[in-house]
């Protein structure tokens, strides 16, 4: 059936106005916190310093219950100029096309205002808040036929806002009401605002946090984050026409670091000195992603808990007599943890998400280590971001990622399947390097998190490690004996002990970037021992797969975390295999074999290449280190115990 010329033309839009608001209303916002989290976003891209969230609560005169009627978010940004304004409620306007910034679509007003309510006003300023101008967007409105967002016009800025703030208004800003709430999960600001202080001050942790600690001293990208800011979530109570301020549920927000390497955040810290958390040695590991020709670097953190917040009996403890001797997951600052777990995922300083795919849900001790994944937003579409910023679904699927159930007939390594899926556009193939030095990270984490249970597995591991370090010392006295000596031999012929000590903390301070609680704790270890050497992992800048550094009385041995020998032997030197299968056990080491068997053939080539005097000298060194691995291997530490040898 033809369509009739002669009458008016039907309409054959792309999108349908009221369809549009009505569909995004349901963008899926995890909760009003996040939904709020968009209007934050706003005002730090902006360059607001102060920022105030207001919950409006409202006696209802026939039931004598308070309601949440209002919320509102408050800055001292740029503000903007009319177009500016009425633009910034419109779907997908976007004033950041070059998305350096938080921003992501241009969503973020209009999409997060509609999920709660079916009404936002909007005003802004440039020459003082007596100039504001105003604009808003209404579903009822839209329902009705309209299809553009009203003209701004000059409008007082409403009074209760004016009267609650705790700031001065200054010569620009913008401030965003919601009304006609139909959506949020509130039911009154005052009850709500103090939880949501944490999911808040983790998302902008960051932003709010002292600029010495808001990141790695190596990081040089302070300048992005800018100048230090406020967050206030002010209730307000209104009976008839008269608004009163509840003074004492004002929250102002602070930071709330899951890797807990920041002080002064939301986190009790009664435990002793903090910071809670530690940096593992190595930390950040930096991870190269190639995309679109282009090289970006994603950073990962981890962390974990110091001695003394596990354990009251700890030398830094100082403990509430109510908690001493009990256990550490049940005091205040250990439930905090418990709201943390998982991998921290940040783009553009703030956080996108907490996955807890990573962590072993019945096991609650994985609150003691965090990992936090630092990606630039050029890879947003790598990691999958969401357009209202809560999700990386790409990244998401790298937990549970295992090539044996991804491979398809013919596909018999873990090579085979990644060539596939980089040939296939398949997103999780940039991220493969990255889930391997994550999985590294927590490898390292979790026996340092579990110290105060060990299994007994992990036990006769670690009894393993001593007796390889005893052997070791033995040898190694047996040699100084017979006349050999070493530059760590020589180093601790001269000064006193307490130089000798503080000569290795500051090795594994100032080089390996160890905590100076943990560095005292793994020399202390070293003399307890009576030990000659110690082992440890280090990330280090140069293509030594391990270094060897002589301090007073003891051969320090860092195994670099950055080299590619470090992720094929890590399995044999943490052989954590007490719930592994014994075929899963038998795979490990056969591709630990294959490894060791890998690395004697880059020696043989690096030997085949050389010529002449070079040639020779390999050859000798080789010989040389093979003699003193004979005595090592043959030093039977048991007949000859190292504390009976010079």
């Amino acid at each position: 059936m033809a369509v009739s010329t002669s009458e008016a033309q039907p309409s054959f839009s792309i999108i349908d106005p009221e369809m549009t608001v009505r569909a995004m209303r349901d963008s899926g916002y995890k909760s009003t916190t996040h939904a709020l989290a968009e209007l934050i976003d706003n005002s730090i891209e902006s360059l607001a310093t102060t920022i105030e969230v207001f919950g409006v609560s409202r006696r209802d005169d026939r039931t004598g219950r308070y309601t949440l009627k209002e919320l509102a978010v408050l800055d001292n940004g740029e503000g903007m100029d009319g177009d500016t304004l009425r633009g910034s409620l419109r779907y997908g306007h976007g004033t950041r096309r070059e998305r350096r910034g938080i921003g992501r679509f241009g969503l973020g007003l209009p999409n997060s205002s509609m999920s709660q309510a079916r009404r936002v006003d909007v005003w802004s300023w440039q020459s003082g808040a007596t100039n504001a101008f105003h604009t808003h967007l209404s579903l009822d409105e839209v329902e009705g036929g309209a299809r553009e967002i009203p003209e701004p016009g000059q409008q007082a800025i409403p009074s209760i806002f004016r009267e609650a703030s705790r700031n001065v208004f200054g010569d620009s800003g913008t401030l965003v009401v919601w009304s006609d709430l139909d959506r949020v999960e509130w039911k009154q600001a005052s009850t709500t605002f103090e939880h949501t202080e944490l999911l808040i001050g983790r998302i902008y942790r960051r932003f709010l946090a002292k600029r010495s600690e808001r990141l790695h001293p190596d990081d040089p990208r302070d300048a992005e984050i800018g100048p230090r800011r406020t967050i206030t979530l002010i209730p307000i109570r209104e009976d008839g026409n008269v608004p009163e301020v509840q003074e004492d549920a004002i929250v102002e927000v602070r930071p709330n670091d899951p890797a807990y390497l920041m002080t002064g955040t939301s986190c009790p810290e009664s435990f002793g000195l903090g910071p809670m958390f530690t940096e593992l040695e190595g930390s950040p590991f930096l991870v190269p992603v190639t995309y679109q020709g282009q090289d970006f670097e994603v950073r990962v953190r981890a962390s974990y808990a110091r001695a003394h917040v596990r354990d009251s009996s700890a030398p830094e403890a100082e403990w509430p007599e109510e908690w001493v001797g009990k256990d550490a997951g049940r005091a205040p600052w250990g439930k905090h943890a418990d709201q943390n777990m998982g991998v921290s995922l940040v783009r553009a300083h703030r956080e996108i998400q907490l996955d807890d795919s990573w962590v072993s849900g019945d096991d609650p001790r994985e609150r003691w280590w965090t990992v936090e994944i630092d990606f630039p937003t050029a890879l947003d579409e790598v990691f999958g971001v969401t357009n209202n910023k809560q999700g990386t679904m790409t990244f998401q699927r790298l937990a549970r990622f295992d090539w044996k159930r991804e491979s398809l007939p013919g596909e018999e390594t873990s090579g085979d399947v990644r060539r596939r899926m980089e040939e296939e556009g398949d997103h999780r193939s940039y991220l493969l390097d990255l889930r391997k030095q994550i999985t590294n990270a927590i490898e390292l984490l979790r026996p340092r998190s579990r110290q105060a249970k060990q299994t007994r597995g992990q036990r006769h591991i670690l009894d393993e490690d001593q007796k390889a370090d005893a052997k070791a010392t033995a040898a190694i006295k047996r040699r100084v004996v017979d006349g050999h000596e070493g530059e760590s031999d020589k180093a601790g012929e001269s000064g006193s002990e307490e130089e000798h000590r503080e000569a290795q903390v500051e090795s594994l301070t100032q080089k390996h970037h160890f905590d100076r609680t943990d560095a005292l704790q793994q020399i202390d270890e070293t003399i307890r021992a009576g030990s000659r050497v110690r082992w440890i992992q280090s990330a280090q800048s140069n293509p030594a797969f391990f270094d060897v550094e002589p301090l007073p009385n003891v051969m320090q041995v860092a195994l670099n975390t950055k080299h590619p020998v470090h992720s094929h032997l890590y399995d044999i030197m943490h052989p954590d295999v007490e719930d592994m299968a014994e075929d899963e056990v038998r795979e490990r080491l056969a591709r630990t074999a294959a490894a060791f068997r890998i690395l004697i053939y880059s020696w043989a080539r690096y030997e085949d290449e050389q010529t002449g005097k070079a040639r020779r000298r390999v050859q000798y060194a080789r010989m040389e280190w093979g003699k003193y691995a004979e005595e090592f291997f043959d030093e039977d530490d048991d007949s000859i115990p190292p504390t009976d040898l010079v």
